[in-house]
């Protein structure tokens, strides 16, 4: 019987997989006309992978997504922390800018009192040179210093915003996507993915594989589930969810 390898175009997964054996590349290819498999291509010679039905490919590539899919309201609490932590770097940017702005007034005046009065034979030659060079090398450094000041923090939020979204709803999506979109989401959420006879270990892109881990340690809440809390600056009670560390530091690792 011929084999017919599929090229990218046609396979729907290929060039997604790794071989976990030997590291070649897990290749498609059809059979009878209808069927599609995935194998491992050999090019180290025979590895004792088998092969899989693209069927079942998809089925697991099914449970990998839906990994890091995490409850709405752990989304949303960490949607709340992006939104506080980049109104915070907001509020120092800004700070920052109108700082800058200051000096740079500064020496711009200490530039042009420092002209008249050389002008005026107040002060030597030697010494407005000096002075004069000290105060435009300044004056470079703030101007650079504003240029990376001058982009607001509200991008960076968008960016985590869209992956929360993306994560609340991962599996359902996968489900729902044509194989087109799936394969978008598989690019999106996957750095890495080998193949060894039926199993899949998947490597994630960040954040992704911090939201894995969330899922795998099912640390994403306390023992207790919702706790009690007190604000600290209100004086009023709350329930709280009390997360894992891997949760708590996911936007400071990744979403920005």
């Amino acid at each position: 019987m011929s084999r017919l390898v599929l090229t990218d175009r046609r396979a729907r997964n290929a060039g997604l997989l790794t071989c976990a054996r030997c590291g070649c590349s897990i290749t498609a290819e059809r059979k009878k006309g209808r069927y599609t498999y995935y194998r491992c291509t050999g090019f180290h010679g025979s590895c004792g992978n088998a092969y899989i039905r693209e069927e079942r490919l998809s089925l697991l590539l099914g449970d990998v997504v839906q990994r890091v899919q995490i409850p709405a309201e752990i989304a949303e609490w960490i949607s709340e922390r992006l939104r506080d932590d980049d109104q915070m770097a907001e509020q120092a940017r800004q700070k920052a800018t109108a700082q800058l702005t200051k000096r740079r007034n500064e020496i711009r005046t200490k530039l042009d009192r420092g002209y008249e009065d050389y002008l005026d034979a107040k002060i030597s030659e030697a010494f407005w040179s000096r002075k004069s060079g000290e105060w435009e090398s300044e004056l470079v450094t703030i101007e650079a210093d504003l240029g990376r000041q001058a982009q607001p923090i509200s991008a960076s939020q968008m960016k985590g915003e869209k992956i929360l979204e993306l994560a609340k709803q991962a599996g359902f999506l996968y489900k729902s996507q044509s194989t087109a979109e799936q394969r978008r989401l598989l690019d999106t959420v996957l750095s890495n993915c080998t193949y060894d006879r039926g199993t899949l270990c998947p490597t994630y892109n960040m954040p992704f594989d911090l939201l894995s881990q969330g899922n795998e340690t099912g640390r994403m809440a306390g023992p207790t589930g919702l706790e009690p809390a007190t604000s600290g600056v209100t004086g009023r009670r709350s329930n709280q969810l009390n997360y894992s560390p891997a949760w708590a530091n996911l936007k400071v690792k990744s979403l920005k």
